[in-house]
C-alpha cells in the first residue's frame, strides 16, 4: 500500500441540519449520488472514496461514494478500483476525502 495522500476536507455544505452521522452528512453533500454507503460497520465513518466517472450510458450525477474508516482502508479501496474499474466507462476519476462534520 502506498503512503497516506494529502486529502481534500469537506466540513461545510451550506446546509442547516445538524448531522449526527458521516453517513447523513455524505448524503447530505452527495444529495444527487447515484448512492452513498457505509463499508464498515458503526457511525464513525469519517473517510469518502468517491468515484466522478461519467458512464456515457447514463444521465445525470452519476457520483457513487462509499464510506469508510480509516484513511489507510478509503485508500487501500481506491488502489483496487483504480486498477479494476468502477464499471462500463470508467476512467479513473476516484478521490478519498476526509469528512469533519462541525459541532
Amino acid at each position: 500500500m502506498n503512503t497516506l495522500t494529502r486529502l481534500k476536507v469537506y466540513r461545510r455544505h451550506h446546509c442547516n441540519r445538524q448531522h449526527r452521522t458521516h453517513e447523513t452528512f455524505a448524503k447530505c453533500v452527495w444529495r444527487n449520488a447515484i448512492w452513498v454507503r457505509a463499508f464498515e460497520p458503526g457511525n464513525d465513518l469519517p473517510y469518502a472514496l468517491v468515484s466522478n466517472c461519467r458512464k456515457p450510458y447514463l444521465s445525470g450525477d452519476q457520483r457513487i461514494v462509499s464510506l469508510w474508516g480509516s484513511q489507510g482502508r478509503a485508500e487501500l479501496q481506491k488502489e483496487w478500483i483504480d486498477r479494476t474499474g468502477c464499471g462500463g466507462g470508467c476512467y479513473r476519476a476516484h478521490e478519498v476525502i476526509r469528512l469533519e462534520m462541525e459541532p
